[in-house]
């Protein structure tokens, strides 16, 4: 597979470009926070779906004011002109951005009821988008920060009521911040259900996203079904990615096979 430089491929109708990308509340590495500047971050890369973790004031549906709404705003002063963002969000801190029509299917906490919740809780949001006729399962989650959180709530993503249910059937995409490795186990079996696409282009040990201002590890993944391809996957490293969070967006242009 050629691997061309971002924004040479050949716009199709089967093409889209997904950016997932953990916006640590909208505070940036000079501790300043700024909508304004995360929209310009993902105005940058005109991504069609946009994942994000980390968003503060998605605790209500539908929301009053806040900061999703205030992204939002920020992102249509941006795209004057071209076809504004649909929202959807979950009280975790799990939002999506969509230019195609999208449909919120559910969205709930990565917590075993007979287990103890974590410190920080943590949870998934899966919204169905329309492509050209196709029915895109985007599934957008944050785990926790140890291990054992990571392994309970990974056992529960990859089970029957997410990546398992019968209406979350391909093309389908799993990305967000999983505080886990390529190599670790928790990577491991998550590729069980899907691929991770930095690893098939080749750069998945040698493109980091965290942190952003000297980055060291992959903490953020992509993941998608089979019947999709990635043309091409990018982390911008430029003077406004590494001060606008403390971690790295991750983009990559897939198209439907």
């Amino acid at each position: 597979m050629i691997i061309r430089p971002y924004g040479e491929v050949r716009m199709s109708e089967d093409c889209f470009t997904i950016m997932t990308y953990n916006v640590h509340r909208l505070i940036g590495n000079d501790r300043h926070a700024s909508a304004s500047r995360i929209a310009r971050v993902i105005e940058a890369y005109q991504p069609d779906i946009v994942a994000l973790q980390e968003l503060p004031g998605a605790r209500t549906r539908p929301e009053v004011g806040g900061t999703c709404q205030e992204l939002a705003h920020e992102l249509a002063l941006l795209s004057a002109g071209a076809k504004h963002y649909n929202l959807e969000r979950e009280r975790n801190g799990n939002v999506v951005f969509s230019r195609f029509p999208m449909r919120f299917v559910r969205a709930g906490g990565l917590h075993p009821e007979h287990r103890r919740r974590s410190i920080i809780p943590r949870g998934v949001l899966w919204v169905e988008i329309e492509i050209c006729g196709r029915l895109l399962q985007v599934v957008n989650t944050h785990l926790g920060l140890t291990p054992q959180e990571r392994r309970s709530q990974t056992k529960v993503l990859t089970g029957p009521e997410w990546l398992l249910h019968p209406d979350c059937r391909p093309p389908m995409v799993l990305c967000g911040d999983f505080n886990a490795l390529p190599s670790s186990a928790i990577h491991r079996k998550l590729k069980e259900a899907v691929s991770d696409e930095q690893e098939k282009l080749k750069l998945g040990h040698t493109q980091w996203t965290f942190p952003s201002h000297m980055p060291i590890v992959r903490f953020d993944h992509l993941f998608i079904s089979p019947d999709l391809v990635a043309e091409e996957v990018h982390i911008p490293q430029t003077r406004l990615t590494r001060v606008a969070s403390d971690h790295l967006p991750l983009v990559a242009r897939l198209r439907i096979a």
